[in-house]
């Protein structure tokens, strides 16, 4: 017969046992396929000196990857890449509804949505092959291979198209150089080793296009490539780290360090401090991204809570 001694043990390891195994299978919880990250919403004054955001605020707010935002051309949503714990899609937010919808639904995943100038298509990196794909965005179901004309089968990280041109630059995934290509017909120029991953951008009013190069004496430049003559020129160094960047339609570069957006003009004094994203309980912030109205500006990161 069991007594009130007897039960009072078993119970105990009992408990202890399941307490172990719950630990266990905690421990051996695969992690998160993506890291958790929130994009936030600000107005931004152009004018402004060192304090040019306002009214910021966490347009995601869920538990998961929300990151690489792209405004498209009216400035009206953006596009971003979400997962939904273990691949990604291309989701879009429109501002003014403050909706969410989801455009892509492929077994792979997909990053750096980038709109086309009419918003018809969606450029993204696929990794069904790890290249450059669209989507239209009435039929997303079936993807096309943008640099399926051009030839170029190098598994890409990051990219800039210029739809006007035809011209993509693009970072190569493991070859750590920049290439330009063509979405149009063949086409392959080697452009520079050492390049940092970053996100290229078309620079505004011009068909040149932006990247990240390290040179040989460890400095961290954004340098620009004009795809006609092939001339590469420096525009200034990164203010720390982070190799995010994006450009204003007015053509400055806005770039997150320290938890600040700093904002560099050509011809001006070097970078300027114009925001502090802490002011709005944000950290670990690196992404950022500007609409093409230039009034809003959408950062990646996460608050301190």
């Amino acid at each position: 017969m069991l007594t009130r001694r007897t039960i009072l043990p078993v119970i105990g390891a009992l408990v202890l046992a399941a307490s172990v195994q719950a630990q266990d299978a905690a421990e051996d919880a695969p992690p998160p396929a993506f890291p958790e990250t929130e994009i936030f919403l600000f107005d931004y004054d152009a004018d402004a000196g060192g304090d040019a955001l306002s009214n910021g605020r966490n347009v995601t707010q869920r538990a998961g990857y929300d990151n690489q935002p792209y405004f498209t051309k009216d400035s009206a949503t953006f596009l971003y890449a979400r997962d939904d714990g273990t691949q990604t899609d291309i989701w879009e937010y429109d501002i003014a509804s403050g909706t969410h919808k989801q455009i892509t639904a492929t077994p792979e995943n997909e990053f750096s949505p980038t709109p086309s100038p009419d918003n018809q298509t969606i450029s993204m990196v696929f990794e069904r092959n790890r290249s450059i794909w669209q989507v239209d965005r009435d039929n997303p179901g079936e993807p096309k291979w943008v640099l399926e004309a051009a030839g170029v089968d190098e598994p890409v990280g990051y990219f800039a198209r210029n739809y006007a041109t035809g011209d993509i630059l693009y970072w190569s995934r493991y070859g750590f150089n920049v290439a330009l290509t063509s979405a149009e017909e063949p086409a392959y120029h080697f452009i520079s080793g050492h390049a940092v991953p970053a996100t290229p951008h078309v620079i505004p009013g011009s068909a040149e296009i932006s990247f990240v190069h390290r040179q040989t004496n460890e400095q961290v430049w954004i340098k620009a490539f004009d795809p006609q003559t092939k001339a590469i020129r420096p525009l200034t160094p990164l203010v720390g780290s982070n190799a995010n960047y994006t450009w204003t339609p007015d053509g400055a570069i806005l770039q997150i360090e320290g938890g600040k957006v700093h904002r560099w003009r050509e011809g001006g004094e070097g970078w300027e401090v114009i925001g502090d994203l802490a002011d709005f309980g944000i950290v670990s912030a690196n992404r950022i991204a500007v609409s093409p109205d230039g009034k809003r500006i959408a950062v990646v990161g996460l608050t301190g809570d």
